[in-house]
């Protein structure tokens, strides 16, 4: 029998940054019909990051009628050196070809195996500096997920990190096994764990950032305004230390999303520079145990908004679809199915950052999640965001945007694109037994499903968190002079650990003197002058005699750096004649301030006699003229 051969390009397994369309109508059907595979790779990264990646390939002829002319590999990576193959023929042809963030590896076989059932197998290793990445005192490495194939029979991954990287803080999907052997931490994975997500390994628990931020108000207005300007705040994930906050703001308040907005009042036509210096610490795990989302948070964090169209026929058809005819039950299987659709449907366009910034502009137009549904070719970080929290809200899921500097050092693999001060956009979503979960759809399509869904880096600094409006508050880079594009965010990486100190101060005004049995109030400032955040506690105001109304167990809540709370509250005596010296005593955060009053008894203070006298007068007066009346009446008759 004349066997027939039809010599083709073969596409093994495709490692993608985005999604890519090949013209290979006879390799997708011998991929699928064709040839079974089976694979063993091993990334091994060195001290200084650099990862040698081997993969070694044995294929097996399911028909008769094919055989691999060549082998190609699409990987999410920018930087490929040192490619080598070989097969039983010997040292194997190679190229390398840059395709936008991906790069294609193609290798030429020696030998050309014909007949059903035949097996052949060869190498290829190549060597990269975009699988290991350190960042301040962290390294985070990463494989990209395998492509899905039908007669994939086996995908065994090992990644080799030294030892000297320190234990791994934080592993997805858990490995099949960890050992450690000759100054290496060895961590194996199979096929079913790499069908949907690629592995993130990190090695280190903590992230330390420190920034500098330059906020420009103006207020164009005729009459003064207040206004105000987003910090970034400490989150479950993260900790700031503020150094510096120049000029000082009139009050730091907390919103309900969490935002610290400083406030400022400015004169007609006034302008401000405002200063922000300190250091954030990022952490891997949240440091709330017994996370609550109060009910009237959760009603907010599931309604639709300008950018959020969450009752768009358009999302709850597609959400619909999504879910599939039998949806899953718990929230946190929604969420996956969604995330899953949001970062194989959209496809990355960083055509739209090139545009901008040839027209000037200092921001890419957002585009809101049912654009983003109806144009997925044209996506930014904010319509991976957008789409993803529209379709979550609209699942009865809590979820939120963050807006923030994002740490990378390949713009390519991990864009950013929010303004031209290099910021990023990404989501979170809520669980009743994690509490806020972030997520980064954005990240894992453009590396080619690297998992940013199980485990987030501790690259994602938070500058403001949007829930209650898709629109505001704006993050720091964001308030600009009309007409000016000044450089205002900087983000560096430190080795310095920090511990934050609050510190509180208190004033007690109870005014000059308390009139005994009249309505007296002491108002009570708590302050906090310290570098870091003060949790929320229980405010105790009382006095040795005097009573201090609903002065027992007052809420007080978390207060920012450089913020304040005030309160007002209710002096009573038992009698109008009460005369001695008080101490009004304020308890919180296990410390005591106190403030020496002075109660008088009504007829002793000073306008009283005058007032007394007034009265006597105004009473003799009346009887007078009520007198005279009287008399002037009798004279008539």
């Amino acid at each position: 029998m004349v066997k027939k051969a039809v010599s083709f390009i073969f596409l093994i397994i495709t490692l993608y940054l985005q999604p890519l369309a090949f013209a290979l109508d006879d390799s997708s059907g011998a991929q699928g019909q064709g040839f079974a595979t089976n694979y063993d790779v091993v990334y091994d990264v060195d001290e200084a990051g650099l990862t040698t990646v081997t993969e070694r390939v044995t294929m097996r002829n399911l028909t008769s009628q094919y055989f691999a002319s060549q082998f190609k590999l699409t990987i999410g990576a920018t930087q490929i050196s040192d490619v080598k193959a070989q097969d039983n023929g010997g040292a194997m042809e190679t190229s390398v070809a840059q395709n936008g963030s991906s790069s294609v590896l193609a290798a030429k076989l020696n030998q050309q195996v014909v007949g059903l059932d035949k097996t052949f197998s060869f190498s290829l290793q190549f060597k990269s500096k975009d699988f290991a990445e350190k960042s301040g005192k962290v390294w985070d490495v990463r494989a990209p997920k395998i492509a899905t194939s039908s007669n994939l029979e086996s995908y065994n991954l090992t990644i080799a990190v030294p030892a000297s990287f320190g234990e791994p803080t934080l592993i997805s999907p858990t490995p099949k096994s960890q050992t450690v052997s000759a100054n290496k931490i060895f961590l194996t994975f199979e096929k079913s764990q790499l069908q949907y997500s690629g592995v993130s390994a990190s090695f280190g628990s903590n992230q330390l950032f420190d920034f500098d931020l330059a906020y420009h108000l103006q207020n164009t207005n005729l009459v003064p305004v207040l206004t105000n300007i987003a910090l970034p705040p400490d989150t479950a994930y993260q900790d700031i230390m503020f150094q510096r906050l120049e000029p000082r703001p009139i009050n730091i308040t907390v919103d309900d999303d969490g935002n610290y907005l400083a406030w400022y009042r400015l004169n007609r036509g006034q302008k401000l520079d405002v200063s922000v210096i300190g250091s954030a610490k990022l952490y891997t795990r949240s440091k709330v145990s017994s996370p609550i989302l109060p009910e009237s948070l959760r009603k907010k964090y599931t309604q639709g908004d300008r950018y959020w169209e969450k009752d768009s026929p358009q999302i709850q058809i597609k959400l619909k679809d999504i879910l599939g005819p039998n949806p899953p039950t718990t929230p946190l299987e929604k969420v996956k199915l969604i995330y899953r659709f949001v970062v194989n449907d959209l496809k990355y366009d960083s055509s739209r950052l090139k545009d901008n910034i040839d027209l000037g502009k200092t921001g890419v137009d957002r585009l809101g999640a049912v654009t983003a549904l109806n144009n997925p070719n044209s996506a930014v970080c904010m319509e991976f965001t957008d789409l993803f929290i529209a379709l979550v809200r609209a699942a009865g899921i809590p979820a939120r945007e963050l807006n923030g500097y994002a740490y990378t050092q390949n713009t390519l693999l991990r864009p950013l694109s929010l303004t031209k001060d290099i910021l990023h956009s990404w989501p979170e979503y809520w669980d009743d037994k994690k509490g806020w979960i972030m997520v980064d759809p954005t990240w894992e399509n453009t590396t080619g499903g690297v998992d940013y869904f199980n485990k987030l880096d501790l690259n994602h600094f938070t500058f403001a968190i949007k829930g209650s409006s898709s629109s505001t508050p704006v993050p720091a880079g964001s308030y600009k002079y009309s007409g000016f594009d000044s450089k205002d965010v900087k983000v560096t990486l430190s080795e310095n650990d920090f511990l934050g100190k609050p510190q509180i101060n208190v004033s007690i005004d109870p005014g000059n003197v308390v009139l005994a049995g009249f309505p007296s109030k002491v108002k009570i400032k708590v302050t906090n002058v310290g570098n870091a955040f003060f949790p929320a506690a229980t405010l105790k105001v009382a006095g040795n005699r005097v009573v201090v109304v609903d002065g027992e167990n007052q809420a007080l809540g978390g207060i920012p750096a450089f913020g304040s709370a005030d309160f007002e509250f209710n002096l009573r005596t038992k009698s109008l004649f009460d005369s001695y010296s008080d101490t009004i005593s304020v308890l919180v955060g296990g410390q005591k301030f106190t403030k020496d009053i002075v109660i008088k008894p009504f007829f002793l203070f000073k306008t009283i006699p005058v007032v007394i006298i007034a009265v006597i007068v105004s009473m003799i007066l009346v009887y007078i003229l009520v007198l005279t009346g009287h008399f002037y009446k009798a004279r008539k008759k």
